[in-house]
């Protein structure tokens, strides 16, 4: 089945509706009976709220056509959000990290029943949105979308939706360490634990996190895509036929799966230009999905001899 950019949508839309309003019921429960690990669950899924909210403007950002001042479109609109989403997402772990420290230095009574009850539903919502985002969110560069010949977007897996996943998983995760931190209060009144899962779940979506905004940056810095390797490609070039040289080889990501270049090739006979320039773009779409070149042939001459 083909995912299409209306189903991603829909289905963003959806977990979207589940998140926002099991959100607004854990922190007003989490207040009510003071439990840290309800409310560092509840700031997760605000963070979740946000990543849904800015994949769906992403997804939105990205129809838009491109214009002269923006020669791209707002591709990058999808890097940006997800660059902000980790943000965000990292500086509420060290706060909950620091609201843990004070909770353990001074631990508060607090019931464990509504506990397991309100993170045994965030459970529920948690798993149906990892079901329900998994098809669009496998981000593997080295199998992502793409433009074809005909310009057509392949089905493209989205970083920022790779982001919002992401955060969903985590308090999936964390969901099961507050059920757990229920059940210790209900079985020790070890109350001290509240704060601990909540350590627990910080900790545990930090690196993840950090590796999400480090391909962010990565990309806006116009980076290589970390599954090319620039030799391997500028081997390939220089394998073809009639080519001596290649030089200012330049490879980006300008979004998820939709790779560019552009590069200055010297050749020998200007004579096969035109086919050496077809044969150069077929070796960069077939076996790099680079479908966005843009390659500058050089007559041969000894100061470009490469």
């Amino acid at each position: 089945m083909k995912l299409t950019t209306v189903s991603r949508k829909h289905v963003l839309v959806i977990v979207l509706l589940l998140t926002s309003v099991y959100f607004v019921a854990q922190i007003i429960i989490g207040l009510v009976i003071g439990s840290l690990a309800l409310l560092s669950d509840a700031g997760h899924m605000l963070i979740d709220v946000c990543g849904l909210v800015m994949a769906l403007l992403a997804i939105s950002f990205s129809q838009k056509a491109a214009t002269p001042k923006r020669t791209y479109g707002f591709y990058r609109a999808e890097i940006l959000t997800s660059l902000l989403n980790s943000l965000f997402l990292i500086l509420l772990s060290f706060y909950i990290l620091y609201e843990a420290y004070q909770r353990i230095l001074s631990p508060s009574e607090i019931g464990g029943y509504p506990i397991i009850l309100v993170a045994s539903i965030g459970l529920g919502i948690n798993l149906l949105g990892i079901i329900l985002l998994r098809p669009y969110t496998k981000f593997n560069e080295s199998n992502a979308s793409y433009h074809d010949k005909e310009g057509n977007v392949r089905e493209e897996k989205n970083l920022n939706i790779h982001g919002a996943y992401l955060e969903i998983f985590a308090d999936t995760i964390g969901s099961v360490g507050v059920i757990l931190a229920g059940l210790i209060i209900v079985l020790t009144k070890f109350y001290q634990v509240d704060a601990l899962i909540s350590i627990g779940i910080a900790i545990f979506i930090l690196p993840r996190t950090w590796s999400l905004l480090r391909k962010s940056i990565h990309i806006l810095i116009e980076g290589t895509p970390s599954h090319l390797c620039h030799e391997e490609i500028k081997n390939s070039i220089l394998n073809v036929k009639g080519v001596t040289g290649v030089f200012d080889l330049h490879i980006w990501t300008i979004t998820s799966g939709i790779y560019a270049l552009s590069a200055h090739v010297v050749i020998m006979d200007n004579n096969r230009s035109r086919e050496i320039l077809q044969e150069i773009n077929s070796i960069l779409e077939k076996n790099f999905k680079i479908n966005h070149a843009t390659i500058q042939l050089e007559p041969y001459h000894e100061s470009n001899k490469i």
